[in-house]
């Protein structure tokens, strides 16, 4: 597509979602999806006529419009795609939707001309950039050292948030990977940008201050730049989702040592107050011996809605299979506990490469292996209500010391820290390995977008896209 507002596919389907994705947390909030009240939300933040983009979505079967009531609601499909999933066939329709629509018109400009044919001049693009799409531009060039101290290496991941690199650190010359915030700021107003540098600050401060083997640790920021950048430890092997997505076979033991590795690094994050609130496999990053580091504390803080300077949801930060109950209603209220649901659906996620449903077997019945006592704890970290969930992580690990056997599915030596990486002995597809992109003066190339931002090296979705519910297992327990 071409035009004088260049919008690429990945644009398109990044948009779509983030419309979506708004439908979705005003039905989560129990509001009446107005089409009047999400047109509001999102019109500024899209590069085609909001219309246009409710269209192609009830079109294809992501969104129903009643007429009657004027208002939305997102399809089982669409909640499938906010969630991460179909991105490449929501791609192709979006592509194969604007482009007929452009020919319909019989016009020869990009399906973004349209926007600038019935509201004046192109917006201004947010925070100086050349426009709405400069981070998909091909021609842009990388490898630019910043504030004389970071050469950018290779591009190792890119989100809803900005993109992380594999750079070196010009003084120590040693590597460390540095995540420049660049991709946030196009999808607010630019009256927003000093509320998200502010929450941006906090809470990088506040992961700052947080010292503990299984947290990775921040090295350097620059939270002065029009795109800030932070910078830690680089971790080599990936993250858990690449485990998920690539691995042949993922070892019981192996699952365990980073639910306790994670359990671990949110209770010291938690005794100091600090929760992460969006916890999910991309940002349980896997070092060079193979142990997890938690990335990323608070940073969906930076984009919570406020109903004041910050209304629309952006869909790149979260990730909605991972998220409790309690943080579709009234996020600021969530604490501790939601961590500790985000964590007990990943830990199934690492047995069975699937989500847990209501209809799910537990554990132990997927892996004989393991002792019947960790489907009691996976069942109260995942309960819906607050009130039977686990309130802290001091209980949850007092429960799984009280299991029998565990000697017979983990080595007893290493629970917590590997002295060798574990990795070493799995097999992945493919012989894949942590993705990287060179920065050789084409750019960084998109495909479609990933539903989170974060330091690790792989990116993707598995199993099941809906929200998952807690496995209520009332009947089986003694």
């Amino acid at each position: 597509m071409e035009g004088k507002t260049k919008v690429t596919k990945e644009v398109l389907c990044e948009e779509a979602r983030f419309i979506l994705a708004n439908v979705m947390a005003e039905s989560k909030y129990g509001r009446q999806n107005s089409y009047d009240d999400i047109r509001r939300v999102c019109e500024g933040a899209v590069s085609i006529p909001f219309t246009e983009y409710v269209a192609f979505l009830e079109d294809s079967g992501y969104l129903k419009h009643d007429r009657k009531k004027e208002s939305l609601e997102v399809t089982e499909l669409g909640e499938d795609v906010v969630n991460g999933g179909s991105l490449t066939e929501l791609t192709v329709q979006a592509v194969a939707h604007f482009k007929n629509a452009r020919a319909s018109r019989g016009g020869g400009s990009s399906a973004s001309s349209s926007a600038s044919a019935s509201k004046g001049p192109p917006r201004r693009p947010p925070m100086g950039e050349s426009s709405r799409d400069d981070r998909f531009d091909s021609n842009r060039s990388y490898g630019e050292v910043l504030d004389s101290r970071y050469e950018k290496l290779a591009s190792i991941g890119s989100g809803g948030v900005g993109t992380v690199y594999r750079a070196r650190q010009v003084p120590l010359n040693r590597q460390v990977a540095l995540k420049e915030i660049r991709e946030l700021f196009s999808f607010f107003a630019e009256e927003q940008r000093p509320e998200i540098v502010r929450r941006f600050t906090d809470v990088v401060r506040a992961h700052a201050d947080l010292a503990h083997p299984n947290i990775l640790p921040i090295h350097d920021v620059n939270l002065e730049k029009e795109f800030p950048y932070v910078v830690s430890e680089l971790c080599p092997n990936g993250s858990v989702r690449r485990l998920i997505t690539d691995a042949e076979m993922i070892p019981v033991g192996l699952a365990l040592k980073y639910l306790l590795q994670t359990l671990h690094a949110l209770q010291a994050a938690h005794r100091e107050r600090v929760n992460h609130r969006g916890l999910k496999p991309e940002n349980m990053l896997i070092d060079a011996y193979g142990n997890v580091k938690v990335s990323d504390f608070g940073f969906s803080r930076i984009v919570e809605r406020d109903q004041s300077v910050i209304r629309q949801v952006y869909v790149g930060m979260g990730t909605v299979a991972y998220m409790a109950p309690e943080l579709f209603i009234d996020p600021s209220s969530a604490g501790p506990q939601a961590d500790i649901y985000a964590l007990g659906i990943i830990f199934y996620e690492l047995l069975t490469r699937k989500l847990p449903g209501r209809r799910s077997p537990m554990p132990s019945e997927i892996e004989p292996k393991l002792p019947a006592g960790l489907d009691d704890i996976f069942d109260l970290m995942t309960r819906d209500s607050r009130a039977e969930r686990y309130s802290n992580v001091d209980d949850i690990l007092d429960d799984f010391n009280k299991i029998d056997n565990l000697s017979e599915v983990m080595d007893q030596q290493q629970q917590v820290l590997a002295a060798e990486n574990p990795l070493d002995d799995i097999k992945f597809k493919d012989g894949a390995k942590p993705h990287e992109k060179p920065l050789d003066g084409e750019g960084v190339e998109s495909s479609a977008p990933s539903p989170s931002s974060s330091s690790s090296a792989a990116s993707g979705t598995a199993g099941s896209a809906r929200r998952p519910y807690s496995y209520q297992q009332r009947n089986k327990k003694n």
